[in-house]
């Protein structure tokens, strides 16, 4: 039987497990360059959740470790950040 929850506890979705042959993306520290807008974001019920943002015409996903870190990956237009998006929600990239 499935349990609902009202309100629901997570609003965002799930990243899948990386898969077998996931690729790495390269994580920096934050730039600093500015206010970046958040477009997506995954859920934050684990320690560990992600954000693509957009800043000065490009976007990037932000990688945020609770208590820990925050990371950046490389910038990218739309297009393809979006596609690296997809790729993370489904285990393909980390």
């Amino acid at each position: 039987m499935v349990r609902w929850e009202y309100p629901p506890r997570c609003l965002g979705p799930h990243v899948l497990p990386a898969r077998s042959h996931c690729e790495t993306l390269t994580w920096s520290p934050p730039r600093g360059d500015g206010q970046a807008r958040v477009v997506r974001w995954t859920c934050d019920c684990d320690a560990l959740f992600y954000e693509l943002c957009q800043a000065g015409g490009l976007r990037f996903i932000r990688r945020t470790r609770r208590h820990h870190a925050i990371d950046e990956s490389d910038r990218w237009q739309a297009r393809e950040a979006d596609a690296m998006w997809i790729a993370l929600l489904h285990g393909l990239v980390r």
